[in-house]
Parts: C-alpha cells; structure tokens; sequence
C-alpha cells in the first residue's frame, strides 16, 4: 500500500498531474473573466501546459502569472484583431444569408474560408507568442504559413478547440465538472501536435535566438 500511495507512485504522479490540470483551468478561467484578457490567458495557458504539466519546470501559477504579463500588450493587441475580424466575417456571411435566403454560392463558400483561416491562424498564434519574441504582424504571418503547411495538424487542432469552446458554452449547465477540466486538457492534447511542429522553428543557436526561454532549452526535452 506504501508504494501505491508513495509521493514516488505512478498513482500519486498521475493524480498530482490531474489536479495540476483541474487548478490551471480554474487560473485560465479566472484570468480570461474580463474577456480581454483571453488573448493572455490562451497564451499563459499553453506556456503552462508544456513547461509545468509536461516539463515538470516550475509551479502552475507562477509560470501562468509570468507568462501572462510577459505577453500581456501582445497577447491582447492579438485577441483584439481576431475577435473584430471573426465579428466581421459573422456579420457578413449573416448579411449574405439573409439576402440570398440561405443559398450557397461563391460569396457564402469565400467568407466560411477566410472565417475557417482566422480560426487556424488563432490556434496558432498564441503557442507561437508563448514561445516567440516576435511582432504581431510576424506572428500573424508564421501562424499562417504553419496553419497551412501542417494542415494534418491544424485540422484536429482546431476541432479540439471548437469542441471545447461549444463544451464550455453549452454543457457547463449539464456537467459543471467541464471548465475544470477542459481548457487545461485540450491545451495539453494540442500541445502534443503543436510542440512537433514548433520544435521544427527552434533555432539550432540559442545564442541567436529570438525564444524567450532559449537559455534553459526545457522546450527540446
């Protein structure tokens, strides 16, 4: 029985890393309530993730906390820019619905691309500000090309984050056990494609590098 319920245990570890996940949804969550401040969360989230859940490196909080503030102005400037621009494509495709009476046609098909494209790019672009000290306009433009070049990635990526937004929409009422679960798990699910990808942009010199941690390398273990 010792060694079942060890602190060493696999048990113990596998409970350590549950709770872990349950209290970094709960921090998420928290931090995403003044709703401008979900770009930061997102990225603070993912950081969190990979570092604390997957790294053993640090504390959950402390390492949310820090990235958030690293990340904040960025974070924000981003999650602004997709928020207008996904209301945009709303709207419009709305407004083409209402005139055509729900027929499909080219303009129908180009505003559900660019919407689906938004999305893809915003998947991305929060791992990315997590990992890279870069501009926005550079973010927007790298989560772009890996939105597309990775496409057998990008395409579960996106339906396990629109699962969980509909999940922490809809179901919440049903099962209040969802928000301390799903963000933190469907960021570390992600994170297992996400991270084979961005380790393919490491730089080889750290010394040149524009990562952020690239003086602890905890990112290639």
């Amino acid at each position: 029985m010792r060694g079942i319920f060890g602190s060493d245990s696999m048990l113990m570890k596998v409970l350590s890393k549950i709770f872990d996940i349950g209290y970094l949804s709960i921090v998420f969550i928290i931090f995403s309530l003044p709703v401008v401040t979900i770009g930061a969360s997102l990225t603070a989230l993912y950081y969190a993730v990979v570092k604390v859940i997957r790294r053993d490196r640090g504390y959950v909080f402390q390492e949310f906390f820090r990235s958030f503030k690293l990340n904040f102005v960025k974070a924000t400037i981003l999650w602004v820019i997709q928020a207008v621009l996904t209301f945009i494509m709303c709207f419009n495709l709305y407004a083409v619905v209402g005139e055509d009476g729900g027929t499909i046609d080219f303009m129908h098909g180009a505003y559900i691309v660019m919407g689906l494209l938004i999305f893809a790019v915003s998947c991305y672009a929060y791992p990315v500000l997590s990992r890279f000290d870069m501009k926005n306009t550079k973010i927007i433009r790298f989560s772009l090309y890996m939105a597309i070049k990775h496409v057998y990635f990008t395409i579960p990526i996106m339906v396990i984050v629109l699962a969980s937004i509909v999940s922490l929409i809809l179901l919440v009422p049903y099962m209040p056990i969802i928000p301390i679960l799903v963000p933190g798990t469907a960021a570390l699910v992600c994170s297992y494609m996400m991270e084979r990808i961005l380790k393919k942009y490491m730089p080889k010199d750290t010394n040149t590098s524009d990562h952020k941690d690239a003086a602890t390398e905890w990112y290639n273990e």
